[in-house]
């Protein structure tokens, strides 16, 4: 069997029967890979010690029907040194990843992104890293919601409104009694789709530094947290892990 090489980012590791890791990478040529890494929790495996979330390795496969089998990896970067909150926001882009991609679709421009959004998270504020990813994130895939006017009338969003995960995007106050019934409305303030730009067109390799607002912060990743479930229609799991963080944080 042929095996094949590629540079990849490690997503999700987890124990696999007696001495296995299977894991989750994006790759740069080869899309979302999952892999298995036999004997990978020996204690002199080298794979075992490579194969670790966000590691960037060139590995080298051989193929399988849904699964690929790990032959070799070395590192291609240096293992990141994450601290606790770091890592938390890691992991949400990390699974935000898993979830807005399909196995073997490939996409060079998403494994750039998430190779610059590993930098800055350890550089700046790995909250407003993670959002800023999943922002550009979800433009990659093709399901950005619209910000800039309403997705219902197409008038410009210049004053305060509603986000609608149903429709998309911002609501205006006029077009939005209808779904306001349903209960599926969250505020959408004019501060906040600013801050969403912002972080869209953030450039991460020379990032610039700004203020932002705690209220809009919130607002913002209510709105985007919530879409993307909406989207997967799957619960963020490394959600919980940021509020346990949160908590012990407010704690001290």
């Amino acid at each position: 069997m042929d095996s094949y090489q590629d540079e990849i980012i490690v997503l999700q590791v987890n124990n696999w029967q007696n001495a296995d890791k299977k894991a989750i990478c994006f790759s740069k040529d080869h899309g979302k890979i999952i892999f298995l890494a036999y004997g990978a929790r020996y204690p002199k495996s080298k794979a075992g010690r490579l194969v670790q979330p966000f590691a960037c390795l060139h590995a080298e496969f051989y193929p399988g029907s849904s699964v690929e089998k790990l032959k070799d990896c070395e590192l291609a970067a240096p293992m990141p040194q994450l601290g606790l909150d770091q890592l938390a926001y890691g992991f949400l882009m990390a699974e935000g990843t898993d979830r807005l991609t399909g196995q073997g679709e490939v996409s060079e421009g998403i494994y750039a992104l998430l190779q610059q959004a590993l930098v800055l998270l350890q550089a700046r504020n790995p909250r407003l890293a993670a959002l800023a990813y999943l922002i550009q994130l979800l433009d990659h895939c093709g399901i950005g919601p619209v910000y800039e006017v309403c997705v219902n009338c197409s008038h410009t969003a210049e004053k305060d409104g509603w986000f609608s995960e149903e429709q998309g995007g911002f609501l205006c106050d006029s077009c939005c009694s209808g779904a306001m019934k349903t209960g599926t409305l969250l505020p959408f303030h004019e501060e906040t789709r600013l801050l969403w730009q912002k972080l869209r067109m953030l450039d991460f390799a020379e990032p610039e530094h700004f203020t932002v607002k705690g209220g809009a912060l919130m607002e913002l990743e209510r709105i985007l947290h919530g879409y993307l479930v909406y989207q997967t229609e799957q619960p963020l799991k490394s959600l919980g892990f940021i509020r346990q963080i949160a908590e012990q944080h407010t704690l001290k």
